[in-house]
């Protein structure tokens, strides 16, 4: 959220805060199927801010696990049958193919590498578990591709869900703006025989320039204020 749906987003609060502290002297308007409708607007702006700004922690969350899951691969799985390979590969040259990659490759050609270690493997299965490893020693490895794959996966959603949310976000804040206008025209048409509780909302509902003073605290302050002296 940018500074200026910042800006917006506030005047929104102090408009539905300002409304919920006068229903006694705007039951019309409080009661109004537009406000019921502004209220959901309001909650579909703050769902797509909460989408915008958790997805990034999420994304960055998947990644130090992509990044945990990567280290186990080579540790766990990889290492070890590249050692058994190498002590084989005078019994069954075959298993001279099976190495560890080199570098640093990127996650597609290291799972790809991974991937055809297991077939490789997998035709000289027993001699890997007479060598100490797990029965199940492919489908291990084949678990942690499928583990970093879905790790993955859902990172790219995640990122998705932020660019969703962002473009929610214009348009929800638009609907909601254009709600508050229809509230305005009801505020103004029934608080007219109240200058000072036409004034505070008209202070209210207005959005802040960037060194304007925030509207919400004045919307929960001024209410008591207007009270006492009605």
């Amino acid at each position: 959220m940018n500074r200026r749906q910042g800006r917006i987003l506030l005047s929104l609060y102090a408009v539905d805060v300002f409304l919920d502290a006068h229903t006694d002297r705007l039951p019309r308007t409080t009661s109004a199927g537009a406000r019921e409708t502004f209220r959901r607007k309001l909650a579909d702006v703050e769902l797509h801010v909460h989408t915008q700004e958790g997805a990034p922690l999420m994304a960055a969350g998947l990644t130090n696990a992509k990044d945990t899951k990567r280290a186990a691969l080579l540790r766990d799985h990889l290492a070890p049958i590249v050692r058994i390979a190498r002590l084989e590969s005078a019994k069954h040259p075959d298993l001279a193919a099976i190495k560890m990659p080199r570098g640093g490759p990127g996650m597609g050609k290291l799972l790809a590498h991974a991937a055809g270690m297991a077939d490789v493997a997998r035709d000289y299965a027993p001699v890997f578990v007479a060598a100490g490893l797990r029965p199940t020693f492919i489908e291990d490895l084949n678990a942690a591709i499928e583990g970093i794959l879905a790790t993955l996966t859902e990172r790219t959603e995640k990122r998705g869900a932020r660019r969703g949310a962002t473009t929610g976000l214009n348009a929800a804040l638009l609907a909601c703006n254009k709600y508050k206008g229809v509230l305005d025209a009801f505020v103004v048409r029934e608080a007219k025989a109240d200058p000072t509780l036409l004034a505070n909302w008209r202070s209210v509902k207005r959005v802040d320039r960037p060194t304007g003073r925030p509207r919400l605290e004045a919307a929960r302050t001024s209410a008591p204020a207007i009270d006492a002296g009605a």
